[in-house]
């Protein structure tokens, strides 16, 4: 099998994986996620460090760009221009940036083959300091995006003290009648998830909100997967994105018919809310660059009883077809 290595002036990445979070003695904790950004970085890094280079610090937000660079490499079959990496640049606060497009059968294959090719290019380069990457399964491997930057490192500067200005007598507040906010759009419910289901979607779009991205939307036969998984669980008393009964998370969309060009799973146990699982999901990097991935425009929703009596499991299935 051919495999490509592209590289244009500037650097970037984005991230498939699994993540997963675990209780432990009654109260949920999240384990490091150990998705595929995770080994890319540790590779990266552990290269870097052999050759007496200094880390990289992973980077949540080149990785929100690295995301929608990859549904935009997807989409087009073309490399995002030099123009959008230095506009992401711009609004970063980055001075230099460099993107690789890259693929490969694992991660290994895929830092193996930027070191061969392209070495102090791109991730042996001295003058980077950040990486953030995305990372999708697809029929002929993995793919990644990933952009290398540099962000300089600033020092705050103390002030010069001056002197307490004297207060200056100001006039009675006159009383001001209060605005009344306009309502929001109606959203329409589905009417096939329960309360918890649809506080998950809609906490996961406002998270996707305030980095600009599109809403996914809620499907009735991801949600039905995402159950099956949680009380798959539940039933043979497991805790893993791989089922004894059903395989892969990526088996089991099959199983339901469904096919896919990307797909993702996050799974957590022990949370009694939406809100607070939403809020360890985003605690931990794999499971925010799941739901932070620009890739997916599709969720399903799946909340069922905790096996060791302390909150729930709860899955989120994402995926792009």
């Amino acid at each position: 099998m051919q495999y490509r290595l592209k590289k244009v002036s500037v650097f970037l990445a984005t991230l498939f994986l699994f993540a997963i979070m675990l209780p432990f003695m009654a109260s949920p904790v999240a384990l490091a996620a150990t998705g595929d950004d995770q080994e890319m970085v540790r590779l990266v890094n552990e290269a870097r460090q052999k050759a007496g280079i200094t880390t990289l610090t992973y980077d949540q937000d080149l990785s929100v760009q690295a995301s929608k660079n990859l549904e935009y490499y997807q989409r087009t079959g073309q490399s995002p221009s030099s123009s959008m990496l230095l506009n992401i640049a711009k609004s970063g606060g980055y001075s230099t940036i460099g993107q690789t497009i890259v693929r490969s059968n694992d991660v290994a294959g895929m830092v193996q083959k930027q070191l061969k090719y392209y070495g102090s290019r791109s991730i042996l380069n001295t003058k980077y300091n950040r990486i953030g990457l995305a990372i999708v399964d697809t029929n002929y491997g993995k793919l990644c995006v990933q952009l290398l930057a540099y962000k300089p490192i600033t020092e705050p500067v103390e002030q010069p003290k001056q002197p307490a200005p004297e207060p200056v007598p100001q006039p009675e507040p006159q009383p001001q009648p209060t605005p009344q906010p306009e309502p929001p759009a109606p959203q329409e419910p589905a009417s096939f998830m329960n309360d918890f289901q649809k506080q998950v979607v809609d906490l996961v779009n406002a998270e996707r909100a305030k980095y600009g991205l599109k809403p996914v939307v809620a499907k009735e036969d991801l949600t039905k997967v995402a159950q099956v998984k949680a009380q798959d669980m539940y039933q043979s008393r497991y805790f893993s994105h791989y089922s004894p009964n059903y395989g892969s998370p990526f088996d089991l969309m099959r199983k339901f018919g469904i096919s896919y060009t990307a797909a993702g799973e996050n799974i957590a146990m022990g949370q009694k809310t939406a809100a607070q699982v939403m809020q360890d999901w985003m605690n931990s990097s794999g499971h925010r660059a799941n739901i932070l991935n620009a890739n997916y425009n599709e969720i399903g929703v799946g909340v069922y009883q905790s096996y060791n009596g302390y909150g729930y499991i709860w899955v989120q299935e994402f995926a792009r077809r």
